[in-house]
């Protein structure tokens, strides 16, 4: 883990966040709007989506049924973590699946890390979507993109001008800003402008960056 990136982690936990609960086909539509601007102005580096939620379903048999699934829908090599954690991985992106147990409540989450620059956030939520069922209760997405090598005199106003986020609250660092607004005045959005290692890079989630690397 980059030490800078863990500090930016740190520091965006300061701001209020919220997850994604309820309309989460608005809450996607609205990150691609910005993925798709910030696409034109760096070079794709990673995305990602995170899936939660929880089911009153056995958890052995909750990991299972979601295990046959990814096993039958998806390329890749698997690999079995522990009892309650699974991993299947290619070329292109790393699904990481763990379950724990809380109560009468089977926890979920479903981690999709991407490097292919052919799948946008929309694309990844697709592939873990159909994993969700009529048990699954307080579904919850989180997605992000970032990217590097910013264009020359790309700046953190142009970026709030353009995307036009109400309410930000915006935090300077050593190496760039960090902050949070609202896109469209209801959807909460997560981003940073920053250096690291020479290079610039722009960072932006819904609520949150949900991962640091």
């Amino acid at each position: 883990m980059k030490i800078s990136m863990a500090i930016l982690m740190l520091l965006l936990s300061f701001f209020e966040i919220g997850a994604i609960s309820g309309n989460v086909n608005s809450s996607q539509n609205a990150l691609n709007s910005l993925e798709l601007k910030a696409r034109n102005v760096s070079v794709f580096e990673e995305n990602g989506v995170k899936l939660q939620y929880k089911t009153k379903q056995d958890m052995q048999r909750e990991i299972y049924r979601i295990k046959e699934y990814f096993i039958h829908n998806t390329e890749g090599d698997y690999e079995e973590i522990n009892e309650n954690q699974f991993e299947i991985f290619n070329h292109s992106y790393n699904i990481n699946v763990k379950i724990w147990r809380e109560d009468k409540y089977s926890y979920v989450e479903i981690v999709l890390i991407n490097k292919n620059s052919e799948y946008s956030t929309i694309n990844l939520r697709d592939m873990i979507q159909k994993v969700e069922n009529k048990e699954s209760e307080d579904v919850q997405y989180f997605s992000y993109y970032e990217g590097k090598n910013l264009s020359d005199g790309y700046s953190i106003n142009k970026f709030l001008d353009e995307n036009d986020l109400k309410n930000t609250e915006l935090l300077g660092i050593n190496n760039g800003y960090t902050g949070t607004g609202y896109l469209n005045g209801s959807y909460k959005i997560n981003f940073a402008l920053i250096r690291y290692n020479k290079v610039s890079h722009i960072i932006i989630g819904t609520p949150i960056i949900f991962t640091a690397y």
